[in-house]
């Protein structure tokens, strides 16, 4: 897949130079599939929803606004509203009706995450402080451009904007800012550093302290809308999920209190698969169960704190062992 093509170019990148052809060959090799793009907006997925009016996946905010505008055309109406894709008229009925594409989603958020590692790989291959790339950090805005995920951590911890701002590449900080909005700044690294605290750093050693102390700004200012965003986000999250739980012990108290299905009356007896007073709350099926082999690996953040974990036990586990060993020889 993906990764397979580009792996070859990790220990070859020396940021060399890029002729016309090897530059088109690297964004060729790096360019997603178009079913991960949306036929509107001609980006990768942010939130894709299956249009019924047509039965075509497109951007949520994207399908919505070329409806409106269609609408508007038509005098306010909702005939007449023409399929982006095949031109042919969409169902009045199910115009605004959409259904959330949850398949292509994971795709296109894994396809995210490996870019956003690769991303990391390229940053970490920069050849010291203040290197000068030779192909003008092409490969690295290319996977910018790619909506890679930004959030991805490479090495010592650091995300691919924090790596750069301790590689001294002002030019590629100032790049990502410009175009991007989500860009986890109030993250830390494995010392405990956030992109705010190194870019201090770099402003006490740089010659160039007027070009990053106008990036500081500007991190500044995101990290506060990022703050609140995500203070909105947990709000919002914890809304839901109350919500979704008392939804949830309505359905039980009507499950306790319906006729069974044989036609007895009283409620339906305890048993397997019933809820007590307290329980509420849903369970994977068994025949889901049974095909868990097919399900996709995790991200590769998780992915990365579940080994850490699991070497910490096993160096738990080995210490324990010596120790029992060593407490039954003197005995």
């Amino acid at each position: 897949m993906y990764q397979q093509q580009t792996r070859s170019l990790f220990t070859s990148y020396e940021n060399s130079y890029m002729t016309k052809e090897e530059a088109q060959h690297f964004q060729s090799l790096i360019a997603p599939p178009k079913d991960l793009v949306c036929s509107i907006t001609l980006n990768l997925f942010q939130n894709p929803v299956i249009a019924l009016g047509d039965g075509n996946t497109y951007e949520h905010t994207a399908i919505l606004t070329w409806i409106q505008s269609q609408r508007n055309r038509n005098g306010g109406t909702y005939s007449g509203i023409r399929s982006p894709v095949t031109n042919a008229y969409m169902e009045e009925s199910s115009v605004m009706r959409f259904v959330k594409n949850k398949a292509v989603a994971d795709m296109t958020r894994h396809l995210r995450e490996e870019l956003g590692t690769d991303l990391c790989k390229f940053v970490d291959a920069i050849d010291g402080v203040n290197s000068t790339l030779g192909d003008g950090g092409f490969r690295i805005r290319c996977f910018i451009d790619m909506s890679a995920d930004l959030s991805i951590k490479g090495a010592n911890g650091n995300t691919a904007i924090m790596a750069l701002v301790v590689k001294d590449q002002a030019d590629l900080v100032q790049y990502i800012l410009n175009i991007h909005e989500d860009l986890n700044l109030t993250v830390e690294n494995d010392e405990g550093s956030r992109c705010i605290d190194l870019i201090k750093e770099r402003i006490k050693i740089t010659k160039r302290k007027g070009e990053w102390k106008k990036i500081q700004e500007q991190v500044e200012h995101k990290m506060r809308l990022e703050e609140e965003h995500i203070r909105r986000q947990n709000e919002l999250r914890d809304h839901a999920n109350e919500r979704e739980r008392q939804r949830q012990r309505v359905l039980a108290e009507d499950a306790r209190n319906n006729t069974p299905a044989n036609g007895n009356n009283g409620p339906i007896p305890a048993g397997l698969g019933t809820l007590d007073t307290e329980g509420v709350g849903f369970f994977p099926s068994l025949v889901a169960l049974q095909f868990q082999g097919s399900i996709p690996p995790p991200p590769p953040t998780f992915a990365e704190a579940e080994e850490k974990e699991k070497a910490r036990l096993q160096y738990l586990l080995k210490v324990t062992g010596i120790i029992a060993l060593l407490f039954l020889i003197v005995i």
